[in-house]
């Protein structure tokens, strides 16, 4: 699934909340006027460097200038292991088998605001299946 890219919007949004024109980013970047202008209009996408150093400028992380949102499913992850460590052991395997599976995080992208509680709901339920399919 593919993340859309807002990174034109968010840039200009960010510029007009500082009072920056085109110019002054593109001194404290190192780009020119008309590099600026082009990433405004969508046109193209500064290399990685730049946008991390955008993103210094902006107090943001690069998920939130290119995406709208940070990126916190490893936060999420490792609440969600140290809630099934603590609570329901037997299901930490099938969590980080699931995990690791790139078909399978698709599907808990979905999900991952779900509190670690009912994720464990959605886990019991896997497992059940798996044990019944066996």
């Amino acid at each position: 699934m593919k993340k859309e890219v807002k990174f034109p919007e968010i840039l200009r949004s960010l510029m007009n909340s500082k009072n920056l024109t085109m110019k002054e980013l593109g001194e404290l970047v190192g780009k020119s006027e008309s590099s600026i202008s082009y990433w405004l209009s969508g046109k193209v996408m500064p290399r990685i460097s730049v946008i991390q150093k955008l993103a210094d400028i902006f107090n943001i992380t690069t998920d939130e200038l290119i995406y709208g949102y940070k990126n916190d499913s490893l936060e999420n992850y490792e609440e969600n292991v140290e809630y099934l460590k603590d609570n329901y052991p037997n299901l930490v395997d099938l969590y980080n088998e699931i995990h690791a599976n790139k078909q399978l995080v698709i599907l808990f992208d979905k999900a991952k605001k779900l509190e670690p509680q009912d994720l464990t709901q959605i886990l019991k339920i896997i497992d059940t299946f798996n044990k019944e399919t066996k």
